[in-house]
């Protein structure tokens, strides 16, 4: 009996120092400075002409809500992001998806990494007209990195060489 009840004890502070050991803690630290690319602010989506536009898209603002958070070598900086759509043509579905980059930028500017997203979100419609209007779109980025010595964040839209070139 006495070494059924050594075996149980021995069992139960076996467990408990793995549970101790696993147990991870994550520390706050100082964000990195976000930035939107003048380059990239605003995002179309056409076939192919400025004519054809079927939506627009600009990014409106950007903040960081929440502690940026460091656990082991690796940090996570929540980026809260506000795209305004317009729509410019009758557009026939309301689900829109939209392309966004994070560069991760070290003090003297030179990108240390980029990250891609989809930012997704669905068109508003008039009540009277039933035409989509222009919509809000917030997102929330979880940016996940392990270069800790990022300095500014760098947001902005995916864009082809097409796309880019109708913008200017």
């Amino acid at each position: 009996m006495k070494k059924l009840m050594i075996f149980i004890i021995f069992l139960l502070l076996l467990g408990c120092t793995n549970v101790i050991k696993n147990k991870q803690t994550s520390i706050d630290f100082n964000c990195p400075r976000p930035f939107f690319s003048s380059e990239d602010k605003i995002f179309i989506d056409n076939n192919n002409s400025l004519e054809d536009v079927l939506l627009k898209a600009e990014i409106n603002n950007f903040e960081i809500n929440e502690a940026c958070q460091q656990k082991d070598k690796i940090f996570i900086i929540p980026l809260d992001l506000l795209i305004i759509a317009n729509p410019m043509d009758d557009l026939q579905n309301p689900e829109i998806n939209i392309p966004v980059y994070v560069s991760l930028l070290d003090k003297n500017d030179n990108i240390l990494e980029t990250q891609y997203f989809m930012v997704s979100g669905k068109l508003n419609k008039h009540s009277e007209t039933n035409k989509y209007i222009e919509t809000d779109i917030a997102d929330r980025l979880k940016v996940i990195s392990q270069y800790l010595e990022t300095y500014q964040l760098v947001v902005g839209f995916m864009l082809d060489d097409k796309k880019r070139k109708l913008l200017n």
